[in-house]
């Protein structure tokens, strides 16, 4: 039993959402979050949840049925307090507040003040003890022993028992008292004495000092209360009525308390563990392997005492040989035996060990347990032995077989127990919750007011996490987290806006699992919650987007006629910079035309005059040649004139 509670409690306590209550009806979408917020809080925070599951859990497993009692609690809530030095329109403003009642007063001192005229005056004041009673009510929920819950031998089922009753041996005088009975009936009934013939197996091994008692003041008296649900027909129509009777004594002294006729469902769930079919007790897992137990505990028992033997021979002593007998008797560390001369040497027994076979038939008997209940060592915790030679498949075959055994247990206490259990816990709010309740949940003050909603939701308790290992809850988790990433990324670009949103709720839901299956309890703080009006108006703000264009489409057109513009301009700003850098060219090309021309003009100018002056050079030079040549001509001859004609 001890490696399959830890699984159990840690598939419904993986999350704080131990329950989620489903639409019954149209109109039940509205509550169902609320609703399911409000349940658990009832259970983990207003009751002690934690210890209401293991109780439960742990009767399930050893005693075949958890027992959980659920009921609205309207006792009075009292609250005392003390007020020194309140004048007289001060108590009268006190007591002006429903429910406080003055249980103790006395004078206090004066308080000196001047009247009218001016003159001192003494005030006097009052030290008081005030009762503050205050009877909201509220859902109680509790385990209650398998012992002390009796049923019709006959039923099947506790809802159409015809006798259900809850024995509460640990109610006191004050107790009934304070719940209205008659304080002179209470005192009246004899107090509880424990006799053998009510010692029962589970009271011995849940408390051993049961025999103890009755110590203190009357008034701290234990009473046998009897809680009786009864069905009977009380008014002569012919059909049974559920009657409340308080029975109080036991032993043939017994007290009818008070009777009245039940109208609200029978506060009893019962928490199986095997479920037997058409017999109401189940079978536990404790019960599979009872009598493998008792069979391991006489070998075990066989195998020590066989130890003890060996470790301890019997000794083999001559009469009267040994002097110093307490020390064969009572040995000791590093003794000596101090015998007779000639006597016979102090001999020992030898006694068979028989370790090896008690070790084997303690293994058969481990197999017959794992065989039975599907539950071993070896897949409950990491036992290298075991695992040495085991592929990775084959260790989580084994694995998976046993969790599978731990989720079929969880399965029958959630769908015939817990289910039951919160079905009954939405009722009692809706029926009897009539103002609304503000409570604090995920760091928010929120207002529950169940008046409106459907008492008859279904409820449905979370058992997808815990059966596995956390490796394995993070590895399913991470591929459904992907799949989902992946439609909503089909949707969008499919242009089914409304569907890619809805996908927004469960891709949160898978984040919160996973926070969960990592081991941290509050994964709802880590997401932000998109509420369903936030999701509906982006809905609509995408369907008026989608019928006005994209918005995206429209700037990029808008964009593109921007370039266009832009571009058109910049065109005609280069044609115009071209047509001004043609012109520009063209009077770049006449000026440089007409200075050519004006140049050539010039040089041609200059060259004709610079031929002028050569033709007339020349001239000149041929002139002068001329003459020259022409003097010369007229030197010589005159020169053979004078040589030839000489005067001799």
């Amino acid at each position: 039993m001890g490696w399959v509670l830890p699984g159990v409690i840690r598939v419904f306590s993986a999350s704080d959402r131990m329950v989620n209550y489903e639409a019954r009806r149209p109109g039940d979408e509205d509550f169902t979050e609320q609703a399911s917020d409000y349940a658990n809080y009832i259970f983990w925070v207003d009751n002690d949840g934690y210890r209401i599951l293991w109780d439960a859990t742990h009767d399930s497993l050893l005693l075949a049925d958890g027992i959980v009692k659920s009921y609205w609690d309207d006792s009075e809530e009292c609250e005392y307090s003390v007020h020194s030095g309140l004048t007289a329109e001060q108590v009268m403003l006190l007591m002006e507040e429903e429910g406080v009642e003055i249980t103790a007063q006395s004078e206090g001192e004066p308080i000196l003040d001047s009247d009218e005229m001016g003159q001192p005056v003494e005030i006097p004041t009052y030290d008081i003890k005030i009762k503050r009673v205050t009877s909201r009510g509220r859902i109680a929920i509790e385990t209650v022993e398998p012992e002390n819950f009796l049923i019709d031998r006959n039923a099947i089922s506790i809802k159409d028992a015809r006798f259900v009753c809850h024995r509460d041996p640990h109610v006191t005088r004050s107790k009934l008292i304070e719940m209205g009975f008659d304080k002179d009936i209470v005192e009246s009934i004899p107090r509880y004495t424990f006799s053998y013939s009510q010692l029962t197996e589970e009271a011995t091994a849940r408390d051993p000092n049961v025999l103890t008692d009755n110590i203190g003041h009357k008034s701290m008296d234990r009473i046998e209360l009897y809680e009786c649900y009864v069905r009977a027909d009380v008014n002569g129509d012919g059909i049974a009525e559920t009657v409340l009777v308080y029975y109080a004594g036991g032993n043939g002294a017994g007290t009818l308390l008070d009777w009245e006729i039940w109208d609200d469902d029978l506060p009893f769930s019962q928490i199986p563990c095997e479920p037997v079919p058409h017999r109401f007790v189940s079978r536990s897992l404790a019960g599979e392997v009872m009598d493998v137990q008792q069979i391991k505990t006489v070998l075990y028992r066989q195998m020590l005492d066989n130890t003890y033997q060996v470790n301890n021979p019997q000794k083999v002593v001559e009469a009267g040989s040994v002097i110093n007998m307490d020390e064969v008797v009572n040995p000791t560390v590093g003794g000596v035996i101090m015998k007779k001369q000639g006597s016979a040497p102090v001999d020992y027994t030898v006694t068979p060990s028989i370790m090896g076979e008690a070790l084997q038939a303690l293994q058969a008997m481990d197999n017959v347990t794992e065989m039975r209940t599907g539950v071993s060592r070896a897949t409950m915790a990491l036992d290298p032995m075991t695992l040495q030679n085991q592929t990775a498949t084959a260790s989580q075959n084994q694995r998976d077989s046993a969790y599978s055994q731990i989720e079929l247990i969880a399965r029958n206490q959630a769908e015939l127990g817990w289910k039951d259990v919160f079905a009954k816990i939405l009722r009692l709010i809706v029926k009897h919750q009539d103002r609304p309740r503000v409570i604090r949940l995920r760091d928010e003050w929120i207002e529950m007011d169940p008046r409106q909603w459907n008492s008859n939701m279904d409820a449905v308790i979370n058992v997808g996490l815990g059966t596995g290992s956390r490796d394995r809850d993070m590895s399913m988790l991470n591929m459904i987290l992907g799949s989902q990433m992946a439609i909503t990324d089909r949707f969008q670009g499919s242009g089914m806006t409304k569907e890619a949103l809805g996908m927004i709720p469960r891709i949160r839901k898978t984040l919160v699992k996973q926070a969960e299956a990592a081991g941290i309890r509050n994964g709802d703080d880590f997401y932000p919650e998109i509420e369903p009006e936030r999701l509906q108006e982006i809905a609509q703000q995408a369907e008026e987007a989608a019928a006005q264009g994209d918005p995206k489409v429209a700037a990029d057109m808008q964009k593109a006629q921007a370039e266009m513009q832009m571009k058109a301009q910049v065109q005609q700003s280069d044609a115009a910079l071209k047509m001004q850098e043609i012109q520009s060219n063209a009077e770049l090309k006449r000026e440089e035309m007409a200075t050519n021309a004006q140049l050539r003009r010039e040089q041609m100018a200059m060259e004709i005059a610079l031929k002028e002056r050569q033709l007339v050079a020349e001239i000149e030079l041929k002139r002068e040649t001329a003459a020259m040549g022409a003097a010369a001509k007229v030197g010589a001859a005159s020169s053979e004139v004078r040589v030839g004609g000489e005067p001799g």
